[in-house]
């Protein structure tokens, strides 16, 4: 098979699995049987079909298509390369473990894997997309099984904080519409190949339209990734969220529409400007998210708050990238390293959502100042090998940068690359506060003086399966992961056309500086514990995600973006 009849199938082979289950439940035939074969053609299938087409990406070979027999201007464009292959398999990479999670929990079985499939068909789609309109029918796909995903939970609130993203959401992607009209009146297309072809020759009120367009579309898709200002919403719904849902969508769902967006910022003028301010946006996001975490005493609340820090990191260096040109080995690298973060970042917080949500079940609460002994009560439940706890450990170490994860490596390589912008020194004390906040979530296993209480029992296997996946990823990741970063850069660089590579750096030259950070870590955390200092944290608010802030935000966000623009 070559490429041309490959490529597509991460989209229609999901779908087939939704359709599948689908008519199984409309014949009273759903079960077990039909969700094993859903899961065979939904994920593993793709997987393989990725793995096929590995050397052709290898060899920087790409397709460009208009599906259907449309005239080019009008019809919806896919192009596929290695960015592609690399946003759809950082998807399946926490999809598959995240859809074995999700079978230790019995109820609505159908219900959430048919929502599961056809996100996983629009995640894929947005991957592939080369238009405008496309990106923006493909992100409502995603966002819409989201609030469906997020509300089938049994936990209270969940429904709220569904209608909140949402709201936000919505509201946000009418002005992502307005930045796709914007384009389209002065380009006369929502391609990305035929918008390149007239970008250079936009001048006066036509180039002050497609800038403000951008502007619109940029922002929009900012509050998709959760970047403060714009992060109001994601602690709401990932908090409320099943597990597996959290997992997902902290480990992935806020990620893919940033890549998706580089094919187009690469394509208009004064992008070098938007780069800049997502790289202040970034370091900012990691700063603010990382103190925001520190104040909250809900474990869910204080991993949700973590990943809007953490994709702060991502965010920098994908700003820094766009600011410096991928045509530059510098900007190639950091590109790169974005994407490669992203996945150490995806992973690990796809474990610490699984585990510390198995965790807390098991205890029946998710408050830290009182949540003792998971270890105990997991055992009671019916884990006889605590895999819950060591696969929490491995997932603390990579998202702490600690040896010998893939976590190390990925923000050791990013904060390296970052070095000489502002950025980089709120990223470096980030790091310090993250291994802080880690600290303390990490009571949830420490010993109890009080009796074991168990909430339920409950069969593991499952649960564990998933654990190795990921845990397998995060230590073997570790130890190939100059290959690995190796092969990220090898995939992106048809995006610059740049040879680049830092084959003399290595994670291991940082040991110093990581033991430093632990260092500073554990002092912060003991004086945190000092009751002065948390009476003097309890007098700071917690911060309620409303409308009026997100409007605040969002205006606030396309000011900046448009005067730098502009200037």
């Amino acid at each position: 098979m070559n490429i041309e009849s490959l490529f597509l199938a991460p989209i229609y082979l999901p779908l087939l699995a939704a359709a599948l289950l689908v008519s199984a439940k409309a014949f009273g035939q759903a079960g077990k049987t039909m969700d094993s074969m859903a899961f065979l053609i939904g994920l593993i299938l793709p997987a393989v079909c990725l793995a096929l087409l590995k050397p052709a990406i290898i060899a920087h070979q790409s397709v460009e298509t208009v599906i259907g027999a449309w005239d080019t201007n009008l019809g919806i464009h896919y192009h596929f390369d290695g960015l592609s292959w690399l946003l759809i398999a950082l998807h399946l990479a926490i999809s598959i473990p995240v859809f074995l999670y999700s079978k230790s929990n019995p109820s609505h079985r159908e219900s959430f894997s048919i929502i599961f499939f056809i996100q996983c068909a629009s995640v894929a789609a947005t991957s592939l997309t080369a238009d405008l309109f496309n990106l923006f029918v493909c992100l409502e796909v995603m966002g819409v099984t989201s609030y469906v995903l997020i509300a089938s939970s049994d936990e209270d609130g969940s429904v709220l904080a569904s209608f909140t993203y949402l709201l936000f959401s919505a509201t946000a992607m009418v002005f992502f519409l307005v930045g796709a009209f914007g384009l389209y009146r002065v380009t006369g297309s929502l391609s990305y190949a035929l918008i390149s072809q007239v970008k250079n020759s936009l001048t006066g009120a036509d180039l002050i339209v497609a800038q403000m367009s951008l502007t619109l579309i940029v922002v929009s898709t900012l509050l998709r990734c959760a970047v403060v200002p714009l992060s109001g919403w994601l602690v709401g719904a990932h908090s409320k969220a099943p597990h597996a849902v959290s997992a997902l969508l902290s480990g992935v769902l806020i990620k893919i529409p940033l890549f998706a967006l580089i094919r187009l910022l690469l394509l208009v003028t004064a992008s070098e400007r938007i780069g800049s301010i997502l790289a202040w946006a970034g370091g900012v996001s990691a700063a603010v998210g990382i103190l925001l975490a520190l104040r909250e005493v809900q474990a869910k609340r204080l991993l949700a708050y973590s990943s809007v820090s953490q994709i702060g990191y991502v965010v920098a260096a994908y700003g820094l990238a766009i600011e410096v040109g991928l045509e530059s080995e510098r900007g190639a690298l950091l590109i790169a390293s974005s994407l490669f973060y992203a996945f150490c970042h995806a992973v690990a917080k796809a474990l610490l959502f699984l585990s510390i949500g198995t965790a807390t079940d098991a205890l029946g609460t998710k408050d830290l100042s009182k949540a003792r002994g998971a270890t105990a009560s997991l055992k009671g439940s019916g884990e006889r090998v605590p895999l819950t706890t060591i696969s929490y450990c491995i997932a603390l170490f990579s998202i702490s940068a600690l040896p010998p994860t893939l976590g190390f490596w990925g923000k050791n390589m990013l904060t390296y690359l970052a070095k000489g912008h502002g950025s980089a020194y709120l990223l470096t004390i980030t790091s310090v506060l993250t291994i802080t906040a880690y600290l303390k979530l990490s009571v949830l296993f420490l010993p109890s003086k009080r009796p074991v209480v168990v909430m339920k029992t409950q069969s593991y296997g499952a649960i564990h399966a998933s654990y190795l996946v990921l845990g397998l990823l995060l230590l073997g990741g570790g130890v190939f992961a100059l290959p690995f970063k190796n092969f990220i850069i090898t995939l992106l660089l048809p995006l610059g056309a740049v040879e680049a590579s830092i084959m003399g750096y290595s994670a291991y030259s940082e040991l110093a500086k990581t033991f430093l950070t632990l260092m500073l870590a554990l002092f912060l955390t003991a004086i945190s514990t000092n009751r002065y200092c948390k009476r003097l944290l309890a007098k700071f608010p917690v911060p309620k995600a409303r409308f009026a802030d997100l409007f605040f935000g969002y205006a606030l966000a396309l000011s900046v973006m448009a005067f730098q623009l502009v200037r």
